[in-house]
């Protein structure tokens, strides 16, 4: 007996193993949803699933591009990074619309400074000494390139008094 299978059926089943894929990358991270459209696109997934699965994830609130970057906003911070850096990533490697960055940093309490400090003591325990022109450039390079403004360093440097954060 051969059973022909409807153009439904068969859509229903590509959903169902785009959904099951996207439920399971989400089940251990949170993702923007560029990210979760190229891996799908990766696995070849249709265009009408990619568009279908992505509306339900939102739907459902199991994906969310504000979540997403408040999460990953905290995250960078806690790891050095600076204000600039973080946005750049954001908008060119996880596809965030520079809006929703705004909203998010709006409400968002970091203290760049204070994140800036940090990241001074435990790369150069002896900025606050007084620098030598070069140190000071390996300095401000190392600090731009991590997205810091100068605002949020250059006092420290070569500056002796105390700093109580």
């Amino acid at each position: 007996m051969h059973q022909k299978v409807t153009e439904t059926e068969t859509h229903t089943t590509s959903f169902r193993l785009a959904l099951g894929y996207v439920m399971n990358l989400l089940a251990r991270r949170e993702y923007s949803e560029y990210e979760i459209r190229c891996k799908m696109q990766e696995k070849a997934f249709c265009e009408e699933d990619i568009e279908a699965v992505i509306l339900h994830c939102r739907q459902k609130n199991w994906q969310s591009d504000r979540r997403f970057t408040e999460n990953y906003l905290n995250f960078r911070a806690q790891r050095g990074h600076g204000l600039a850096r973080i946005k750049q990533e954001l908008i060119r490697l996880k596809g965030i619309p520079p809006a929703i960055i705004e909203e998010v940093l709006a409400e968002s309490d970091l203290d760049w400074n204070q994140i800036a400090h940090t990241v001074l003591n435990k790369k150069f325990p002896d900025y606050r000494k007084k620098q030598n022109p070069q140190s000071k450039q390996k300095i401000w390079r190392y600090m731009i390139s991590h997205g810091f403004s100068s605002d949020d360093f250059a006092d420290f440097i070569g500056n002796d008094d105390s700093f109580n954060f």
